[in-house]
């Protein structure tokens, strides 16, 4: 009985390390979703500033800030994927 009781113990905290595991990842895949949501919509807004649809012309130095922001955030949506 001893020995059914520490057995059931031990699997009591596999479980319990388990949940927390799947909690830690549920908690960091919210984080990133919300990431990527943020990161496509600066994307979605740089591009409506020098795509083909563009409201206005810009000029060379906005197109370059307008770049790096684009830039700055595929950065961030490869740092949310890996």
């Amino acid at each position: 009985m001893e020995e059914n009781l520490q057995v059931l113990l031990k699997q009591a905290d596999q479980l319990r390390d388990g949940i927390q595991q799947m909690h830690n990842q549920s908690k960091q895949m919210g984080y990133n979703s919300v990431g990527i949501r943020e990161c496509a919509e600066t994307l979605q807004k740089c591009i409506k500033k020098v795509g083909n649809n563009k409201i206005a012309a810009l000029a060379a130095r906005d197109k370059r800030k307008v770049y790096a922001e684009m830039e700055e955030a595929i950065e961030q949506l490869l740092e949310f994927i890996d």
